[in-house]
């Protein structure tokens, strides 16, 4: 009998399910709320939404997360501009963004796994003895004798303890 469980990784699942990402999705969202801050800016408030700024003493401090991640800029989060140049550094930032200059940050947030329901379990630390446990139940399942486990983890080089500790456990309450 050939022994198929060698070339299976059932963890790739979630690598085969992966869309593809795309940073333009991602730039586009990004241009879109620092062109609601610049309408924000030359209405003076008059358009909704969120605030990525404050005016205070003609000095406007900016900060604009992506994705739970702050945008650096200049090597810094928070960034203090003159209100008169405010509206030229919107745009200008607004340019950069669309040149690709921050891509970086949205690939980053993009492989950083979601926080969600629907993100993958994390992996626990399980021991030895419980993945030998794992695998001999598998084998069981697959119609393999004892003998025929003992003498295919023996020639794996697991040690003679262990394969009659795996073969003698049996899970609770079955």
């Amino acid at each position: 009998m050939v022994d198929l469980s060698k070339f299976i990784d059932n963890s790739l699942k979630s690598e085969f399910e992966a869309r593809p990402y795309d940073v333009t999705k991602d730039r586009s969202r990004l241009v879109g709320r620092l062109e609601a801050a610049r309408a924000q800016f030359t209405t003076n408030g008059a358009v909704r939404g969120p605030k990525l700024y404050t005016v205070k003493n003609g000095v406007v401090e900016f900060k604009v997360g992506v994705k739970g991640v702050d945008l650096t800029i200049n090597k810094a989060t928070v960034n203090y501009i003159p209100e008169s140049q405010f509206e030229a550094f919107l745009t200008a930032l607004i340019d950069a963004v669309n040149a690709g200059e921050f891509d970086i940050v949205f690939t980053a947030s993009a492989a950083a796994p979601a926080a969600t329901s629907a993100a993958p379990r994390a992996k626990r630390n399980v021991s030895e003895a419980s993945r030998l446990n794992i695998r001999v139940g598998g084998f069981r399942r697959g119609g393999k004798t004892d003998a025929e486990i003992r003498k295919q983890l023996a020639d794996e080089g697991v040690e003679k303890a262990a394969i009659d500790a795996a073969l003698a456990y049996k899970r609770p309450g079955k």
